[in-house]
């Protein structure tokens, strides 16, 4: 099983063209992708539904988009009618099996004053790989400052803990005054194991990083299989006039339970079509176990 991250940057590359084949092509041959930044309906990407049009490339992958805000893009057409929509940015999971059950949680913000920022979040799901189910996480942290990722951090590794003891999406008796509230299924399951995947914007020497591993105990990918570039740059623009992050930002993490399953970890070189490369891992999960 091959698990891929990337923040694709709404398909810009270095070019500064957008293009989203050149992202599907990087993707195509993965098992479980998580992509962040990824646009609908923005100027700056043609205002097109960058999920959607994604989903048609890739047609062979379950997926799921969360987003951590929404803005009016509603406009009038010709003959005066509201077309509604929303402008949202945020991330997408892609899985070649079903997604159970999905849920979206917004990281704190500060406000910058005159250096834009915006709100992020991580999308939680579950996927279930024949009886074998976990977490799958996509994370994207702040750029701006690492008090805002240190608070951000916290946050993720409070839900991440409790998650599992919250029961799912839905728990309990489905019988509510004799209306079934369960869709006539199962609970979904919130098992303890977990992928956690994404742009944290926090090389491995920083407090963030320290701090994540810390607090959740999850062990990362690199650590295990190719240590020794464990520091390796996940970038393509190390520096700009905006943002002063660089280094190994993107990140593949374990909890304690996968990390046998773990054969090798990479960095896609080849692929331009955006600032960040995607980073990889490949699981060679065991059949007839379940992650529950």
């Amino acid at each position: 099983m091959k698990v891929v991250s990337y923040n694709i940057q709404f398909a810009r590359g270095l070019d500064f063209k957008i293009d989203l084949d050149r992202v599907c092509d990087a993707i195509a041959d993965a098992d479980l992708v998580c992509l962040q930044e990824v646009d609908q309906f923005w100027q700056r990407s043609g205002n097109v539904d960058q999920f959607a049009e994604i989903q048609r490339r890739l047609p062979q992958f379950y997926s799921v988009f969360g987003s951590s805000f929404n803005l009016d893009a509603s406009f009038r057409d010709g003959d005066g009618t509201i077309v509604n929509r929303r402008r949202r940015q945020g991330n997408m999971i892609l899985s070649r099996w079903p997604i159970i059950s999905t849920r979206c949680f917004n990281l704190p913000k500060i406000d910058s004053d005159q250096r834009f920022n915006m709100q992020m979040l991580f999308v939680e799901s579950v996927v279930a790989v024949g009886d074998y189910c976990f977490r799958l996480y996509n994370y994207h942290g702040g750029y701006l400052a690492s008090e805002e990722r240190l608070a951000q951090v916290d946050y993720f590794a409070s839900v991440f803990e409790r998650s599992p003891g919250e029961g799912g999406a839905w728990s309990g008796k489905a019988d509510i005054d004799g209306d079934d509230w369960s869709n006539a299924s199962q609970p979904p399951l919130l098992p303890h194991s977990a992928i956690v995947c994404g742009d944290f914007n926090a090389p491995p020497a920083s407090a963030e990083y320290r701090r994540l591993l810390d607090k959740t105990g999850l062990i990362d990918c690199w650590a295990l299989a190719d240590r020794h570039n464990i520091d390796a740059s996940s970038l393509r623009k190390e520096v700009s006039a905006d943002i002063d992050i660089s280094g190994k930002v993107d990140h593949i993490l374990l909890s304690a339970d996968m990390v046998d399953f773990l054969s090798g970890v990479g960095i896609d070189q080849r692929a331009e079509g955006s600032d960040h490369k995607p980073v990889w891992a490949e699981l060679d999960l065991p059949p007839g176990q379940s992650g529950a």
